[in-house]
């Protein structure tokens, strides 16, 4: 096999290290879906003997069943096509689980109707199996064009629950844990699943190589039916991982979406009936807590704010050309969090890039670079002296071959598809010099520890509010060369704010695509910042010395126009009064009058 990331592959014949999959697939009245996803199986670059496909079908009646039998005669090469007809609607738990009763292969694809997998898909999966530890159960593959917006780790590409709509699971683990619970007829169920498989040991990956195309949001948003069943299978699990607090703080949830739900038809009846019939389905739930004590005191249960830190949903457009990005990352005698930081590079989805490591000082960092990072396309720059934060960049943007670059810091990560994602829309838009990206911020303790990852939510960005306060992490913007060759780079003059004077520039010559906003509202990257309370505000002391020096810099003077100024008035009423229906606002007004202090 000659397979890499992104890179050609051949097909794989039975023997050459191939695995048996069962690929599950439930089926409801699901005519319209049926042949793409089966023929898209059937192009896989892998021997169709190693795939037997299960289809457990709850009931339909637009002829599902006519169609697969037929089917089942026209796909000969398959190592398997089972129909199992379950007679009703069991939900989609209980028809995976019948579906997976109905083989033996070592590994499980459960896998959405409404898909259509990628050639290379079993490949992926494969190779991630193979690479990932013992104790990996579960390999989640890449939805597109609308990919799942739950937090990943950008080193490990460990999750913390994964979604079932194209799931492989390590059929021993999926069997330890019992499958899927059926009480939960559909929305949630992957959760759940994936709890329970962490509070037993196991671990969950995310593989970004293997893709699979998902249909599910055409319309680029969620139904009402995944809506209402989000909330309704939240509650649910709450009273089977969550403290009582949990619970009562799901009640208040669900009570205030029944109060200010999104609009959809009929949406409150839907949410009023869900909340009534889960008094009576509740106590399964309940009593899971007491009859399974071990994985209840070892739950990785997460509530608030989601099931896990949201990156937020966009629509991915492939780049119709793939120019060279040139990535800058800077670093200084920190060769172990350096490390960390080139192997979130690895998983990146775009392989037209380079990395260019720019070390300040001694090279402390270049034998791990040339020893662990082989494979990386990274040319290392150092001459041992100390040159500053910002002239060290700037170094790094004068060495770029690309025609776009993106500073990535040495404690910072990617995710696998930001490289890709804003490529896909700077190529989209051929007159913009620059896209402006959106990130998470990750609390960092001292010992490592990550103690929460969040949004960073900048709804504007302009010149006028960008002097207010910097709101671009630097590792979010992609930008052209040309912008830097034409009016410079990091501001070497400032010992802090080098780069809030460098976007400002860019911002006032450069051509945007969203002239006052954030051009990807999903976060393709972590901003890492300290958890630790004393260490945030010795990190803002250190950038309030250079304050003076940022704002008295000549080179920093912009026309601003009354448009410019009225637009903004007219946002900062509009979000006091968003503050002041929250009841937020006298809370608001308190922070910014210690901001001076």
């Amino acid at each position: 096999m000659n397979a890499s990331a992104g890179g050609a592959v051949t097909t794989m014949k039975k023997g050459e290290n191939t695995v048996r999959y069962d690929i599950v697939m439930v089926t409801y009245n699901s005519m319209k879906w049926l042949r793409a996803c089966v023929a898209a199986l059937a192009a896989v670059q892998y021997p169709l003997e190693e795939l037997h496909l299960v289809f457990a079908d709850n009931g339909s009646t637009d002829g599902t069943l006519e169609e697969l039998r037929r089917m089942a005669g026209e796909y000969p090469a398959f190592g398997g096509f089972t129909v199992a007809e379950n007679g009703a609607n069991l939900g989609f738990g209980a028809a995976c689980n019948r579906g997976a009763a109905k083989g033996s292969a070592p590994l499980l694809f459960f896998l959405n109707l409404d898909t259509e997998v990628w050639p290379d898909v079993f490949l992926r999966l494969d190779e991630a199996a193979v690479r990932a530890p013992q104790e990996t159960a579960a390999f989640e593959c890449r939805q597109l064009p609308y990919e799942t917006g739950h937090h990943i780790d950008p080193v490990t590409l460990e999750t913390s629950w994964a979604s079932g709509a194209a799931l492989a699971v390590r059929r021993a683990a999926f069997t330890s844990v019992g499958g899927f619970d059926e009480h939960l007829f559909m929305y949630c169920e992957d959760v759940d699943l994936s709890w329970r498989l962490r509070a037993g040991g196991y671990r969950l990956q995310y593989v970004p190589a293997a893709r699979v195309t998902h249909y599910s949001y055409e319309n680029g948003g969620p139904k009402l039916g995944e809506y209402a069943g989000s909330f309704y299978g939240n509650l649910l699990l709450r009273y089977k991982f969550g403290s009582w607090r949990d619970i009562w703080r799901g009640h208040k949830m669900y009570l205030g979406a029944l109060r200010r739900p999104l609009h959809f038809n009929g949406v409150r009846r839907v949410l009023a009936k869900n909340y009534l019939r889960h008094f009576i389905k509740l106590w399964p739930f309940l009593f899971w807590r007491f009859s399974h004590r071990a994985e209840y005191g070892a739950r990785p249960a997460r509530f608030e704010g989601g099931f896990s830190p949201d990156r937020g949903l966009w629509k991915f457009t492939p780049p119709q050309e793939t120019p060279l990005i040139s990535v800058i990352v800077r670093t200084c005698g920190r060769p172990q969090t350096l490390k960390r930081t080139l192997e979130s590079l690895r998983w990146q989805t775009y392989r037209s890039f380079e990395i260019i490591v720019a070390e300040d000082g001694p090279p402390a960092a270049r034998e791990m670079v040339e020893r662990d990072f082989a494979e990386l396309p990274i040319r290392y720059l150092n001459d041992g002296r100390f040159h500053g934060r910002a002239a060290n960049g700037n170094r790094g943007l004068a060495a770029a071959r690309g025609a776009l670059c993106n500073f990535l810091d040495d404690d910072d990560f990617f995710y696998p598809d930001h490289l890709e994602l804003l490529a896909g829309v700077l190529c989209a838009h051929p007159e913009a010099d620059l896209v402006l990206g959106s990130a998470m911020a990750m609390f960092v303790a001292k010992d490592g520890t990550v103690t929460e990852v969040r949004p960073m939510v900048f709804d504007r960005i302009d010149r006028f509010t960008m002097c207010q306060n910097c709101r671009i992490p630097i590792q979010t913007v992609l930008f052209r060369r040309s912008l830097f060759e034409r009016y410079g780079g990091l501001i070497e003059t400032l010992e802090a704010h080098e780069d809030w004077g460098m976007w400002l520039k860019y911002l006032e010559h450069g051509r945007r695509i969203t002239p006052h906003a954030p051009d990807v509202r999903r976060a393709t990257s972590l901003f890492v910042q300290p958890a630790a309370q004393s260490d945030a505000a010795a990190r803002m002391e250190a950038y309030r010395k250079s304050d003076a020096d940022f704002y008295s810099d000549a080179s920093l003077c912009f026309n601003v126009t009354l448009a410019d100024m009225r637009r903004y008035y007219d946002d900062m009423i509009a979000d006091m009064r968003c503050l002041e229906a929250r009841g937020e606002l006298h809370e608001f007004l308190e922070q910014q009058a210690k901001r001076g202090e």
